[in-house]
């Protein structure tokens, strides 16, 4: 039978499930962020697949909550799979001017009713860039955000 996750999917697992029982309780989103060196936003995407999966289970609005469901002997060893490559740099590094902004603003990814661009920041006055309306990839919206924010920083901030 074929595992029910990808191995990415699978390192998640076995991240959680190791250090809630080294642990005695389950990680936080953050915690999760930082081992896998991703941002919060995808470590969160990551929590929610896995729930939508059914390989996890989490109580609504209970902090540190989260239980795999797969027996142990179906999720495999936590140094087995891939992480991010040392070549490869973390988020901060790779998009510093999103990172600092969703520290201390805001930052929209996805049409609203309010906006067709794909991407936005926003502080307490309201919006401060706003992107395209579409981009070939999601690398290339990252960095035109990253970009705008930068431009914006230097003349505004």
């Amino acid at each position: 039978m074929a595992v029910p996750y990808t191995p990415r999917q699978g390192q998640y697992l076995a991240f959680i499930h190791t250090y809630t029982k080294l642990r005695g309780k389950p990680p936080s989103e953050a915690e999760i962020a930082t081992h896998f060196m991703v941002s919060p936003p995808s470590a969160h995407l990551m929590v929610v697949t896995l729930e939508r999966r059914g390989l996890i289970a989490r109580t609504p609005g209970q902090a540190r909550s989260m239980r795999v469901l797969l027996p142990a002997t179906d999720i495999p060893d936590l140094g087995s799979g891939r992480t991010r490559s040392p070549e490869e740099p973390v988020f901060e590094v790779k998009y510093p001017h999103i990172a600092g902004w969703i520290m201390d603003g805001w930052v929209e990814l996805g049409r609203t009713e309010y906006s067709r661009s794909m991407a936005r920041a926003l502080d307490e006055g309201g919006m401060v860039w706003e992107g395209k309306t579409s981009y070939p990839s999601l690398g290339e919206l990252l960095a035109d955000l990253d970009e705008g924010l930068a431009q914006w920083t230097k003349e505004f901030g």
